[in-house]
């Protein structure tokens, strides 16, 4: 392995690291061709934390996002505010409608009324948004925005799918 082989791997595996399982940086380092931006059928969780102090919202988003690597959701878009988890992005393991709503369940009775939840699945562009000096793997989700705006409005402590 040349010296900017083993510089790009590290690369991936900083950018990656603090976001994906580490089965998936696995994956996208012995098969590059994944990163590439494809239109891709997946399942979507969209979280929306309720205002708290720095320390709550720090063991939130960690409880939140342990939730979602249990069943074998990926995080993407991790903000203060709100995180994405996407089901069989990159690879198909647990992309379906059945583990998404267990993810959701699991969701609601570990995080009670400090969440609120959209969920469902969509076609969408998924890969490196980026291009390729760029890592940012990620999905954009149609309606994306409408979906946030009615997050806001849903209750603390409710889940609701899109369609």
């Amino acid at each position: 392995m040349g010296l900017l082989q083993m510089f790009q791997r590290r690369k991936v595996r900083t950018a990656f690291g603090d976001y994906l399982s580490p089965e998936v940086i696995r994956g996208l380092l012995t098969r590059p061709d994944l990163v590439q931006p494809a239109v891709k059928h997946f399942q979507f969780v969209v979280v929306v934390f309720e205002e708290a102090n720095p320390q709550e919202i720090s063991v939130l988003i960690n409880d939140v996002v342990g939730t979602l690597f249990e069943h074998k959701a990926n995080v993407t878009n991790v903000l203060p505010a709100f995180l994405v988890g996407l089901f069989g992005v990159p690879f198909p393991d647990g992309n379906s409608p059945e583990a998404r709503r267990a993810a959701v369940e699991a969701l609601l009775r570990v995080n009670g009324s400090r969440v609120r939840i959209a969920h469902g699945e969509c076609d969408a562009l998924v890969g490196n948004l980026g291009g390729p000096l760029r890592y940012t793997y990620g999905a954009a989700i149609p309606g994306f925005l409408n979906i946030l705006r009615k997050l806001l409005d849903a209750d603390p402590g409710s889940a609701f799918e899109v369609s």
